[in-house]
């Protein structure tokens, strides 16, 4: 803990576990990374965690982590069926027990005999309620257990398509996303649009004033986006300092004013250096927009909207530029 605060590493679970097996020398190639970061004034990130962990502390992907829980799922299935087969088993000596004392009254009984069956019947039906508790209590444990695969599930698939930086979509979800949206517009012949944003001069936060605060200015311009999506729409981080939202049932005009309510909203922001109170500067975002096309693909979208994002970038920053504000394309003669 005391080496994590001299090179101020976050106390947090994740960043513990690398410098626990730092500290107990378990792996050569892991201290030469971590020396590796910190060589000519390096700072420790988010990033540089999240990579350090991939790198030596894999966890299962997605596809290996369901496969464990379908396994796990499969063996408590089978065990409440063999727990229900018992049950039934059970039940059928039960009801022979019963028809034995059902012959025994039948031939009739003098009072000795008929205080034998009745204990013989008592014996029995003690032991078919202990069977049935037992049962009872296996499915309650068994609905318990299975509750919680579910919930692992659902927090595989859940991590699997978020970054883990912003907590916005990653570009796994986004691509997926949009390749459905796509498909719902041309068969519900509904408009689909996307934003294209691009963090201003993000490099020199990173270069100014460390990692540690250009990861502090991605969390504050993804809460941005996040603020202002609702419903189906999808916000994600595209990769490094470019984020994306789909936007499905929604013009043109509507998706340009929901950018400049992100655009606007990103320029209130400025990043505090929290020891002193110094302002190390404000955050701007340029952002382009485009229309799905009839027969369009996403990814041709997406050029297109890339196109209207660096065009805003060439234009000055800290603007929205839709496809319809291009300049049109010229063709030549035949």
């Amino acid at each position: 803990m005391e080496t994590m605060r001299a090179y101020g590493v976050p106390p947090t679970p994740a960043n513990f576990e690398i410098w626990y097996a730092q500290a107990s020398s378990a792996s050569a190639e892991l201290s030469a990374a971590l020396a590796a970061v910190f060589a000519e004034g390096g700072e420790w990130t988010e990033d540089t965690g999240a990579k350090l962990r991939e790198a030596f502390f894999p966890l299962p992907n997605e596809a290996q982590a369901l496969a464990a829980i379908s396994q796990s799922l499969g063996a408590e299935i089978a065990s409440i069926q063999k727990t229900v087969v018992q049950a039934g088993q059970h039940t059928q000596s039960y009801g022979n027990a019963l028809e034995v004392v059902s012959g025994q009254m039948d031939r009739g009984v003098d009072g000795q005999t008929l205080t034998a069956v009745v204990h013989q019947l008592a014996a029995a039906t003690r032991s078919m309620r202990a069977r049935a508790e037992t049962l009872e209590n296996r499915l309650s444990v068994a609905s318990t257990e299975i509750d919680g695969l579910r919930t692992k599930v659902e927090t595989v698939r859940r991590e699997a398509r978020t970054d883990a930086l912003t907590a916005l979509a990653n570009r796994k979800y986004f691509d997926e996303r949009l390749t459905e949206a796509a498909a719902e517009a041309f068969e519900t012949g509904k408009d689909l649009c996307i934003v294209m944003g691009d963090v201003d001069h993000f490099k020199m936060f990173n270069d100014t004033w460390g990692h540690q605060t250009g990861d502090q200015v991605l969390r504050l311009v993804a809460s941005c986006f996040a603020d202002n999506v609702k419903g189906r729409d999808t916000a994600a981080r595209y990769g490094g300092e470019e984020f994306a939202v789909i936007l499905p049932d929604t013009t043109l005009a509507n998706a340009r004013t929901l950018a400049d309510q992100i655009r606007k909203h990103v320029q209130t922001k400025k990043v505090v250096k929290r020891s002193t109170g110094e302002t190390m500067g404000s955050i701007t975002i340029s952002l382009g927009v485009a229309s799905l096309l009839p027969g369009e693909t996403p990814s041709e979208l997406l050029r297109r909207a890339d196109t209207c994002l660096y065009t805003a970038k060439r234009g000055g920053r800290n603007q929205v530029v839709t496809e319809d504000e291009l300049a049109p394309r010229t063709t030549s003669a035949a």
